[in-house]
């Protein structure tokens, strides 16, 4: 039998963390191959470096004998590659039509008898060419993006994980497609599972998978191996470790339980050790949508969950959950209810070097939106923690690389209906946890008037576009700051509205109570324009609450005059402040005097007491609703991005690439949390509204506070080598303004006021809950007196 692909030595992983290490496979002609593995052992990292989407570290790869090692996934699929990523891959609100056209481009087929062909070796889709994709099961999705993918007619086709969330029914019809494929048009399958009755009874041989590695190797038709898959399945007792070094061995098998359970008693997840030998291979549970437990995986979770039952306990629960997880089982089978995409776009491409000067695009696209609006004619980047359907995100972060949504955010609905014009996905930092531009895992972003400082963070991306004019306007995230500290290191608008005013649908959460989005600009009008088509409730976020909007443009030409500051002078004079950025903030609060308004200083001393109430939050929050809770957590009605969800989620099996900033502060919550029961999080919550009326006091008397956004300008970016203390100093030593508002919901702005040694200076203005306008006044008239470079 010859051989179709060859892999040698291959190992990958992504930025400096290895994933692959060395591994070797032959895949033949007209074989099914699977590779069996849990979560995070890196199955997909294979097959994505197989097609080249992920670029191999050593090794080759060979494809009817030649070297495509180096070759783009566009010239690999010309050459009779197809993937079926993981997620189906479809665009949900194209029709089925629509996403079938999508799979003639590019092959120089004719596109009617192409689709025709299609539909007849894929009968089920005739009668749903016109539903969109987003309506169709999960299955009917499965089979669509296989229908897809097959247009092209590859030789090999490699699939990632085709029954997940799938109903049996359609398990069993993709289990007929890929056998006719295979028997009677010869096409090659690679087939990453992790469910065993599926994966053995299509495939020839299995590899078995474990920490980049192969474990293992079955062979389906001789029997050689079977004892590799009754250790992966957990069968007899708790699942075996396996390893290169004891695949070849016959794994120990826990004993049955001591006490006799009746047959008619036993629950059909738990059979014995001795009936799994006896029985085939492919006898296995009855296929149902979801997986049920093991008795290994119960037990674990008993043990977890600090209970101590006996074996046969185990056992009786088992039985007894089989009503709960029917009801699973129906809700899987129903097609998730989302938001519909009404823009047609590309998934887009990472931009060359040249075109990315700043690193500051991860994607670069365009999604046009409706012909005429307030924004008809601007160009806008989005925070790569914003999705964009069909468009990859990272979110600055090696463990989401690979992801591409299936929805888009509200806020890109309201941009696209409001005339503008997408172009791409903007660089942040890891998961959003620095206030510097250096972690994010393809590299740090610099700073457009001085390379090799900081941009600021976490929207490091979206400000180093904006200000350094490759787009008009963005939109950016802020939990402790992340919209208004790039905007001060690197010279623009930034926005943080009150808390709840701008949806956060459809943005990757870190703590609900501190998330907020906004928009980034060069100038105060396009400011104002863009907040005005995004602010509002859409009734799928809980963060808004008693949400007043207002015709923010109005207020950028209304002047100053009448207004009344109190410059802060908590705000100034901290260890960490440069003294000419105090010097040129306190310049600008006279060039707001002079404009017209009423300016003292003022003491607002709780202000100092904003970090620390806002660390326990940050921290405990984080680790438990992003990390723990998968970026989603639970408790709350609105719109869950589940795609992310799943996705997100394999985090654990890849933590040790986790930025330093994000470990610190997961070190710190996870602590917190386990040894002190969340006392310090529910604390500073309470506190946090002590702080916000302290701010309240004030904010009676005054229309705005005044301080510098950062007390310091944008730093060197670190090196690696510096070690992990300035590595870490110079991701969050600028937080100390910007966090407060982050707890309390106030509307805060940061304003460009000055240049120092070639650096943009940032003044921040900070005003009533849902009184964005009285900001842009101030900002309006301050930006109109003054040029603020030749500050």
């Amino acid at each position: 039998m010859s051989t179709l692909l060859e892999i040698k030595g291959l190992s990958a992983g992504y930025g400096r963390i290895p994933v692959l290490h060395g591994l070797e496979c032959n895949v033949h002609d007209n074989e099914i191959l699977g590779i069996l593995g849990n979560n995070g052992m890196g199955k997909s990292t294979l097959l994505k470096t197989i097609m080249g989407i992920i670029s191999p570290t050593s090794g080759t790869i060979l494809y009817s004998g030649q070297d495509v090692t180096r070759m783009k996934p566009g010239p690999r699929a010309q050459y009779g590659m197809g993937y079926v990523p993981q997620g189906r891959g479809i665009f949900p609100n194209l029709s089925v039509l629509d996403n079938l056209r999508m799979g003639v481009v590019g092959h120089g087929l004719d596109e009617e008898d192409t689709i025709r062909d299609i539909v007849l070796d894929f009968p089920r889709l005739e009668n749903l060419l016109d539903r969109s994709g987003g309506t169709l099961s999960g299955g009917e999705q499965q089979i669509l993006a296989l229908a897809r993918c097959l247009i092209s007619q590859p030789d090999l086709i490699l699939l990632d994980e085709p029954t997940e969330g799938i109903q049996p029914s359609i398990v069993d019809e993709i289990s007929e497609i890929l056998n006719t494929l295979n028997r009677k048009k010869g096409v090659t399958i690679v087939l990453v599972e992790q469910n065993m009755e599926f994966i053995t009874e299509l495939s020839h041989r299995i590899k078995i998978m474990e920490k980049g590695s192969f474990a293992g190797e079955v062979n389906l038709h001789s029997g050689q191996g079977k004892e590799l898959l009754q250790a992966f399945s957990g069968f007899g007792g708790s699942k075996q470790r396996l390893s290169p070094q004891t695949s070849q061995a016959t794994p120990q098998i826990a004993p049955v339980p001591t006490q006799k359970i009746p047959t008619d008693k036993r629950s059909p997840t738990q059979p014995t050790a001795g009936s799994f030998s006896d029985a085939p291979l492919t006898e296995r549970i009855v296929k149902m949508t979801v997986q049920r437990p093991t008795f290994a995986q119960l037990k674990e979770i008993t043990l977890e969950l600090g209970m101590h039952l006996s074996d046969a306990q185990i056992n009786e629960f088992l039985d007894n959950m089989q009503g709960s997880l029917d009801a699973y089982d129906l809700v899987d089978g129903m097609p998730d209810y989302l938001p519909p995409v009404l823009y047609p776009r590309t998934s887009g491409s990472r931009p060359s070097e040249e075109e990315n000067p700043l690193n500051g695009w991860y994607v670069k696209t365009e999604v046009r939106g409706a012909p005429k609006g307030p924004l008809s004619g601007k160009t806008v980047a989005l925070k790569d923690k914003v999705c964009l359907a069909g468009v990859p995100m990272m979110n600055g972060s090696s463990t989401l690389k690979g992801y591409t949504p299936d929805v888009d955010a509200t806020v890109v609905t309201r941009l696209l209906d409001a005339g503008a014009t997408i172009t791409g996905k903007a660089h942040c930092e890891y998961y959003c946890f620095s206030g510097g531009s250096h972690t994010n895992a393809t590299g740090p972003v610099h700073n457009p008037f001085k390379r090799g400082y900081s941009a600021g963070g976490s929207s490091s991306g979206s400000a180093a576009l904006v200000a350094g004019k490759y787009v008009d306007m963005a939109i950016g995230g802020d939990q402790g700051g992340s919209i208004r500290m790039p905007a001060s290191y690197s010279g623009c608008y930034g926005m943080k509205p009150t808390h709840g005013l701008v949806p956060y649908t459809g943005i990757m959460p870190i703590e609900s109570t501190i998330d907020h989005t906004g928009p980034m600009t060069q100038n105060v009008a396009d400011n104002a324009l863009m907040l005005e088509v995004i602010a509002g409730a859409d009734g799928l976020d809980p963060r808004q609450y008693d949400v007043v909007t207002d015709t923010y443009t109005r207020a950028v030409n209304a002047g100053a005059s009448g207004l009344k500051i109190g410059v802060v002078k908590e705000g100034f004079g901290h260890a960490s402040s440069e003294a000419d950025v105090d010097q040129k903030v306190r310049a600008a609060a006279n060039i707001l005097r002079e404009c017209g308004a009423s300016v003292d200083e003022i003491s607002v001393p709780w202000h100092l007491k904003g970090l620390p109430i806002w660390t326990p939050i940050a921290s405990e929050g984080a680790t438990n609703q992003m990390m723990h809770g998968n970026g989603m957590g639970t408790g709350w009605e609105g719109m869950y991005t589940t795609s992310l969800l799943d996705y997100h989620a394999n985090w654990r099996g890849r933590a040790d690439e986790l930025s330093d900033t994000l470990k610190i502060t997961m070190f710190v919550g996870q602590y917190f949390l386990k040894h002190h029961r969340g006392h310090y999080y529910a604390k500073a919550q309470n506190l946090s509204r002590q702080l916000r009326e302290e701010y309240n006091k004030v904010l009676a008397s005054y229309d705005l506070l005044l301080m510098p956004t950062t007390p310091m300008k944008a730093t060197p970016i670190p090196e690696r080598s510096e070690g992990l203390a300035i590595w870490t100093q110079r991701a969050f030593e600028m937080l100390v303004n910007t966090a407060p508002f982050d707890v309390t919901g106030h509307p805060a702005m940061s304003v460009p006021c000055g240049m120092s040694d070639g650096l943009p200076v940032g003044m921040m203005l900070i005003g009533r809950r849902y009184e964005e306008s009285t900001i842009y006044r101030a900002a309006g008239a301050f930006e109109a007196a003054k040029d603020w470079e030749t500050l």
